[in-house]
């Protein structure tokens, strides 16, 4: 139980971090692109993003397709 405790505040807190650097990229363009950048150069975000993105269009597919049926 704890350790999903544990998980479960990981992801509040980056939830937490992402919400603040979208809001500091709106204040600070310059800035916001400066970490956009150095975010992506490593791949694991990017990778993660990319799983993200195939999950969601396999899945609305497939909702799509079993609400058709």
């Amino acid at each position: 139980m704890n350790v999903q405790s544990n998980a479960v505040k990981s992801a509040g807190d980056r939830l937490a971090s992402a919400i603040g650097s979208v809001a500091g990229a709106v204040a600070d363009p310059k800035g916001g692109v400066k970490q956009l950048k150095s975010a992506m150069s490593s791949p694991k975000p990017l990778a993660v993003a990319a799983g993200l993105a195939a999950a969601y269009v396999l899945g609305w597919r497939r909702g799509r397709r079993s609400a058709t049926r």
